[in-house]
């Protein structure tokens, strides 16, 4: 039955480490500390022992995805818990059921409504499904020597997570979403020849089709280049790699960016390196067909001539590779990397200043309407 709200008296809200000043990362690194993750959240096993199997389920989920709603499948609802329960009252305008921990849901058949209202605000949604059935549960338990109370209940998985940059057409169940592209990109800088200036390697996506782009480009001391792509493929979800980005561009992509879905990204663990990137792609079979490999033209031609492997990117290709690689990071976390990558739609972004406007190579990106390209220069966005 639904109740009148009482938020801040619930059972997460007094939790001593759950508590800003307390709270920590799957790691047991502090909020304070430079290299905290703020995707993930560390909860006592002691705490865990007293849950029920259903919500030790549940935590188990949050600790590794502590920035993702949950929409927990329980018979023909989808309930949310605890911190995500809040946010369901006040963004959704579900109510609150009665208990002493904090609890709201709604039935299966508006899953796609609800969940696509809260992407539309910027929120991470994950859809947790029930795998097995109380017979398959009850089957297992019998094979089990001595089973816990925690074997004895239906197995959970998470079988999506959704951002606004990683929709795919099957996402909203026929719901309609914003028509405009909702571009996923990752950006790698490193410092140029010349003083203030840098190189930059991106990989932009548009999941909704399944289109890569992948530069990398030298840039000025302003970042022209940069502030140009930024204003003509405006990103719904930003990765970048943590302690990686120069103050500059961190600036820019504050002030351009300031509402889009910024995930900075462990360096080698989550932004992958140009060789993890190919080995991955390399041995994920994305690209296989009738038991051939082979490389779609684009990432062909970023590979360095002398390596036989494949394994290794040229030069000018490096951070552009390394780029992709936390984009696949990110949508194999979403459970949609094998849909997109076998799709093996590559096509290589240059700068409009160096590509004169033209079509981007291998294809070229699809949009339904034309767009003429302009640099945008430093002071001359605020004057548009």
């Amino acid at each position: 039955h639904p109740v009148t709200p009482h938020v801040g008296s619930y059972t997460h809200d007094k939790l001593d480490w759950l508590r800003p000043d307390n709270i920590r990362d799957k790691s047991g690194k502090r909020a304070s500390d430079p290299d905290y993750n703020s995707r993930t959240l560390w909860v006592p096993q002691d705490f865990l022992k007293r849950q029920s199997p259903a919500i030790r389920q549940w935590w188990k989920m949050k600790s590794g995805n502590y920035d993702v709603i949950l929409m927990f499948k329980v018979g023909k609802f989808y309930e949310l818990y605890h911190m995500d329960a809040v946010i369901g009252v006040q963004e959704l305008g579900l109510a609150f059921m009665r208990g002493d921990f904090a609890h709201s849901g709604f039935p299966e058949i508006a899953f796609g409504r609800y969940s696509e209202s809260l992407v539309q605000k910027g929120y991470k949604v994950g859809r947790v499904e029930q795998t097995e059935t109380p017979q398959m549960m009850d089957a297992r338990c019998k094979q089990m020597a001595t089973p816990t109370r925690h074997d004895k209940v239906v197995r959970r998985e998470i079988c999506s997570i959704v951002t606004k940059g990683t929709r795919t057409p099957s996402f909203s169940e026929g719901v309609e979403s914003e028509s405009d592209s909702a571009f996923l990109l990752a950006i790698k800088e490193k410092a140029g020849d010349t003083a203030n200036e840098s190189i930059y390697g991106v990989c932009f996506i548009d999941t909704s089709i399944g289109q890569f782009h992948l530069g990398q480009f030298d840039d000025d001391r302003q970042s022209s280049r940069l502030r140009t792509l930024l204003a003509h493929y405006p990103p719904a979800h930003l990765l970048y790699e943590r302690h990686n980005l120069s103050p500059r561009t961190m600036q820019i992509l504050k002030r351009m960016l300031g509402c889009c879905l910024q995930d900075a990204l462990s360096p080698n663990v989550e932004f992958w390196g140009s060789s993890r990137t190919l080995k991955t792609l390399a041995e994920g079979e994305y690209f296989s067909s009738d038991q051939e490999f082979e490389w779609p033209h684009v990432l062909k031609e970023m590979l360095a001539e002398g390596d036989s492997l494949g394994l290794t990117a040229k030069e000018d290709s490096d951070l552009a590779v390394s780029s992709l690689g936390a984009c696949v990071h990110c949508l194999t976390r979403c459970l949609i990397e094998r849909n997109i990558l076998s799709m093996k739609s590559f096509t290589r972004y240059e700068p409009v200043d160096v590509s004169g406007g033209r079509k981007e190579k291998e294809g070229g990106p699809h949009f339904t309407t034309s767009q003429r390209m302009v640099t945008v220069k430093e002071g001359e966005r605020e004057n548009l």
